[in-house]
């Protein structure tokens, strides 16, 4: 049987994962020492019979870790349509029609933080390289093929049950899903990834843990994917100040029985987030929460449910008084309008645990998205348009659905395989009209090998 699957999954490419890592720690016991990251990667590809074997340096306690992920991707009903400046930027990662793609090379180095509460530092880099970093990209790193996914050092102050700081460029507490492709339920990443929060921070964190069900995290950062900070000030915002920072935070709630979590998250950018949010000139604000659910009323927990909601407001997304485009004159609210956008996604993972199908799991998901009209909405197509009475009008909103379906084979060790079909039906379109609605359909072949 192990051998006709390994020449099926030869042809049809397809992946092995798992859910977001909960873990049960007795208490007390010091903050959380990895990333989301990681801690769902190791806890995802162990669940999935893939051994995790970290490299160990010639430095003891200094650890090498990564991937290679790969896929091919075909896009019917549009080239990469939801990727162009002239349709909503729905994907990310995946926005390559008819393609065999080197998505990710990932290179890990890292010193953890002990287990014991004790004055203790260590550090973490992650690197990657291939199509997939040009999404990382802030205003320090540029759009390349080679991207500092993460870089800081952490330390941890034995107070209480420890607190632990990290200090650098970190991901984001915000999301159900991540940046690594083998951590998440699906291959392609979803609406609400892509448009509804920030990947990447630089800046401050602290984390504490209470106890087995309680943990928090609060820290100050450049803002949104930046690893320099532009405050509003700095682009002719007069009556700004120079503060030029986000806060950001996380309240996390597990279980008594360690089958459930939810995390609230949330960041805040008093100033705005110029050049990441529009080009705006007023707060920016977005609260996230996600959870999951292991139901213990099914046999060996083969079952797990997941949720994300996001809820996202700009102050202001139009450009400053003075900046109004040659040509328009409409009044200046319109180019100070504010936006909101909103999204929810269900997730769901079934993994069979029998002798005969261990290899075997399948997931789904099913998103909606929606965003306000703005002159330069959070995502969507930005500009004005004309009414039928000749009035100037924002862009109309945007509402967007997308549902996923993924079969995961695990059949050779540290290999994950996968193979996946995605819809997306995006209705959006000019004031006054009826809108329009474009239809894409996504088939995805992936292979991703950890180390």
């Amino acid at each position: 049987m192990k051998s006709i699957l390994k020449g099926l999954g030869s042809v049809a490419i397809a992946g092995a994962l798992a859910t977001t890592a909960m873990a049960q720690t007795p208490t007390p016991t010091p903050a959380p020492t990895d990333s989301k990251q990681v801690q769902d990667m190791k806890k995802q590809l162990q669940d999935q019979g893939i051994s995790v074997n970290y490299v160990e340096t010639a430095q003891k306690g200094i650890t090498l870790s990564g991937y290679v992920d790969t896929s091919y991707t075909y896009q019917f009903a549009g080239a990469g349509e939801y990727a162009t400046s002239t349709k909503a930027a729905l994907r990310q990662f995946d926005t390559y029609n008819n393609n065999f793609n080197v998505n990710a090379v990932k290179i890990a180095l890292q010193k953890a933080l002990p287990d014991k509460n004790e004055w203790a530092a260590g550090f973490r880099i992650d690197t990657i390289y291939g199509s997939d970093a040009k999404y990382l990209s802030d205003k320090t790193f540029p759009s390349t093929s080679l991207a500092l996914e993460q870089a800081y050092v952490n330390f941890r102050a034995p107070v209480g049950n420890g607190i632990d700081f990290q200090f650098g460029k970190f991901v984001t507490l915000l999301g159900y899903e991540v940046i690594e492709s083998p951590s998440n339920p699906n291959f392609s990443r979803g609406l609400l990834f892509t448009n509804a929060i920030p990947l990447t921070h630089t800046g401050l964190l602290a984390a504490y843990k209470v106890n087995s069900t309680f943990d928090f995290k609060f820290g100050i950062v450049d803002g949104w994917n930046n690893s320099q900070s532009t405050s509003p000030s700095e682009l002719g915002y007069s009556d700004k100040t120079s503060f030029g920072k986000c806060l950001t935070g996380q309240f996390n709630l597990n279980s008594a029985g360690g089958n459930a979590n939810i995390a609230q998250s949330f960041v805040y950018s008093p100033e705005g987030e110029p050049g990441v949010v529009g080009v705006d000139n007023g707060p920016v604000a977005v609260y996230d929460i996600w959870g999951n659910w292991k139901p213990l009323f099914l046999k060996d927990q083969n079952w797990t449910l997941g949720f994300n909601v996001d809820f996202g407001y700009n102050g202001a997304s139009g450009v400053p008084a003075g900046g109004v485009p040659v040509g328009f004159t409409a009044p200046n609210d319109i180019y100070h309008d504010s936006n909101t956008w909103y999204g929810v996604a269900l997730y769901s993972l079934y993994q069979f645990k029998s002798d005969d199908w261990k290899w075997l799991s399948v997931a789904g998901r099913a998103e909606y998205l929606h965003s306000d009209a703005a002159y330069l909405p959070k995502y969507g197509v930005p500009g004005l348009d004309t009414t039928a009475s000749g009035t100037i009008v924002p862009w109309g909103s945007q509402d967007d659905y997308s549902y996923t379906a993924t079969a995961n084979f695990a059949i050779w060790d540290n290999l994950l395989t996968r193979v996946e079909y995605r819809f997306d039906d995006l209705h959006g379109g000019a004031q006054g009209t009826t809108g329009k609605a474009d239809i894409q359909h996504e088939i995805s072949l992936n292979a991703v090998y950890s180390f």
